[in-house]
């Protein structure tokens, strides 16, 4: 009986085996790099994303506040009622008519007033979640 061909298929089979499991070890020491990597991209990206819907929700609210004190800093819009009260001409009894706002700039301050009165609510924080 020869048993030389067994042995040395045999002693190939376990240096595969012994090649296959460094190689596992390898590839698990790289996927959980891999894994790492991958949650720390997703953790930067929401924070990215958040930061970027901050940045969004913070230029809304100025351009809102902005909007709705526009009425106030226009000097030809500015209380004409105040002041023809305040500094009654003697001169001119006719009273004349004062001119209305624009109804559209009207509109756009009131909503962009209400909606800053919303975004400031929401900042709001409550003791009772």
């Amino acid at each position: 009986m020869d048993n030389n061909p067994n042995d040395e298929t045999i002693k190939e089979i376990l240096e595969e085996d012994q090649i296959e499991n460094g190689g596992k070890k390898k590839s698990c020491f790289v996927r959980a790099l891999i894994f790492i990597i991958m949650l720390t991209v997703i953790f930067f990206g929401f924070i990215y994303v958040q930061q970027y819907l901050l940045d969004i929700e913070a230029e809304a609210i100025v351009s809102a506040a902005q909007t709705a004190t526009a009425l106030v800093n226009n000097s030809s819009t500015k209380n004409d009622l105040v002041s023809d009260e305040a500094q009654p001409d003697a001169a001119s009894p006719v009273e004349q008519p004062t001119p209305t706002p624009d109804p559209i700039t009207v509109r756009t301050a009131t909503i962009a007033a209400q909606l800053t009165s919303v975004a400031e609510f929401q900042k709001t924080v409550t003791s009772v979640p």
